[in-house]
């Protein structure tokens, strides 16, 4: 089974929407290292000016609210639903899903549009990590607004994402997961800016202004050390 057939399929399975979709399953299918997860809420634009990426330390473990333990549970039914599609047509392939009784605050940063919050639950077969991003200004009772993806315990490296546009127009959301031991990470992006950005639970966010996005990545350990450097595949 090649990757571009999985993305025809995909294709087929998950229109673009305005809500109900998470919005890095296309970004990742068309990527070198391919991971097709499960689509479950709005597409929005994730980002914060670089003067007020902070991270609120007390937000780590902070217990999710409805909305956002039911978008893991949409994203559940999503992996349900491509894994079923796929095997009709006579192919066999395994989507991760969260366990969403343990969905938590991981990090929270400050924005001019308010809280912009990154939540995360364990895959229930305990080999990575499921994420959902957000505003709080676009969780309305058990509906949330945003976009996330999961990684399993034997992706290498950095892996980064990145996207914008309505209802927040102003920034460009940076979010992604790391498998070692950073404790931070020195981003510089393509019109050469830096920022230094924490990692909790091997997780990261920033939000950055609209369009811009990073060129490299270098992962420090608590003793300043490079654990891990990488670059935009598609500059």
């Amino acid at each position: 089974m090649t990757d571009a057939y999985l993305d025809s399929l995909l294709d087929d399975l998950v229109t673009p929407e305005p809500r109900d979709r998470w919005n890095d399953v296309h970004r990742r299918a068309q990527r070198s290292r391919r991971r097709y997860t499960a689509v479950v809420a709005a597409v929005a634009a994730l980002v914060l000016v670089p003067a007020t990426w902070a991270a609120v330390d007390a937000f780590d473990g902070t217990p999710a609210p409805q909305a956002i333990h039911q978008s893991f549970v949409q994203f559940n039914a999503g992996a349900d639903q491509m894994e079923a599609y796929i095997a009709r047509e006579g192919f066999k392939r395994h989507f991760p899903r969260a366990d969403a009784s343990k969905a938590h605050g991981v990090l929270q940063i400050a924005t001019s549009d308010g809280p912009l919050d990154m939540w995360a639950a364990p895959e229930v077969d305990g080999t990575g990590t499921c994420w959902f991003v957000g505003w709080e200004s676009d969780m309305h009772g058990d509906r949330a607004m945003g976009g996330g993806t999961c990684t399993e315990g034997d992706d290498p490296g950095i892996n980064a994402s990145w996207e914008w546009g309505a209802p927040h127009p102003d920034y460009t959301v940076l979010h992604g997961s790391v498998a070692g031991d950073e404790t931070t990470l020195d981003v510089t992006l393509t019109d050469g800016r830096t920022t230094t950005l924490p990692v909790v639970e091997h997780l990261f966010l920033a939000a950055l202004p609209r369009g811009s996005k990073p060129a490299s990545i270098v992962g420090r350990d608590s003793a300043g050390d490079v654990v891990e450097r990488w670059s935009d595949p598609n500059p």
